[in-house]
């Protein structure tokens, strides 16, 4: 069983595009740590909410109580040695929260800042305002990407609207389901290579995940991977991502780091556009919010 420091941690894992594993990789890595801290892992993919199915567990009530006034220690749902604040799946009220709505619902979590040392954040797919907010109010950012093209697009303009936006300067890079070291290194080699180019960033590799069947029976079964074949390529590999971060992440050692994440992701304006990858360039999605012409921002 590895060791892990006792200490404060808030780590939101994202990835641009849906189907790259990162709802897979935030709960086996807060299970990870539920052995040494007091985890909370908060789903924040709202509206398509998918982290029970992993962990096992079918909640009663979500987020959406919390909102119509259920207190959040009854909403929280035990699992593997950790707790879950879980969304609800095909909320459109979750999914488009105003910042009134937004601010009453961190207000009643708030609570439980005081009960937990880590908090995981598994964030939803793509750019939008909500969904990168709650990436970028985290200490630690987990960029999640695969070998395919379009995930290697989307992870791009994930980092980049962190940076450009919301000014985040360091970010972790986690290939993930690659088949070699040369496919994990070429993965982060064409991420990092157009960051460089035309952002300010640093983006850290982690230790990449490979390719393993093991990942999408536990899935389909409804048990961590890290628990139910704790030998397997794919757990070695992120006891070996749960060390790095240990020994050389940002942490948050503060005190009131979890409520700091909280107000940070309050400070998100839900009125900004969407944005979009065409080519390499970083559109609005809208037309009328912006032209298509112009070169790489």
């Amino acid at each position: 069983m590895p060791d892990f420091m006792r200490r404060t941690r808030v780590i939101s894992v994202t990835g641009g595009k849906g189907g790259v594993g990162k709802s897979s990789i935030a709960a086996n890595l807060a299970v990870l740590f539920g052995r040494k801290s007091q985890v909370l892992i908060l789903d924040a993919d709202v509206g398509m909410a998918d982290l029970n199915l992993l962990l096992g567990v079918a909640p009663d009530k979500s987020m959406l109580d919390v909102l119509d006034g259920e207190r959040a220690e009854r909403v929280l749902v035990p699992a593997h040695g950790i707790h879950l604040l879980p969304a609800c799946n095909a909320s459109t009220r979750l999914a488009n929260m105003g910042e009134n709505e937004r601010q009453s619902l961190f207000s009643a979590v708030d609570v439980l800042a005081d009960r937990f040392d880590t908090l995981v954040v598994d964030c939803a797919a793509g750019i939008h305002a909500n969904t990168i907010g709650f990436a970028a109010a985290a200490a630690d950012i987990i960029v999640v990407v695969t070998p395919d093209p379009t995930s290697l697009a989307d992870a791009y303009a994930c980092v980049k609207v962190l940076n450009k936006e919301h000014h985040v300067k360091r970010l972790y890079l986690l290939p993930n389901g690659v088949r070699s070291q040369a496919e994990a290194t070429g993965v982060v080699q064409r991420v990092t290579m157009l960051a460089a180019r035309f952002l300010d960033v640093s983006l850290y590799p982690l230790p990449p995940v490979p390719f393993d069947p093991m990942v999408r029976m536990a899935g389909t079964a409804g048990i961590p991977w890290i628990l139910s074949a704790p030998d397997s390529p794919a757990s070695r590999a992120l006891m070996q991502v749960a060390r790095r971060l240990d020994s050389d992440s940002l942490g948050d050692d503060r005190a009131g780091a979890i409520r700091l994440f909280w107000k940070k992701a309050l400070q998100v304006k839900t009125a900004k556009p969407g944005f979009e990858m065409r080519g390499l360039r970083l559109v609005p999605s809208d037309p009328k919010n912006g032209s298509d012409g112009g070169e790489e921002q």
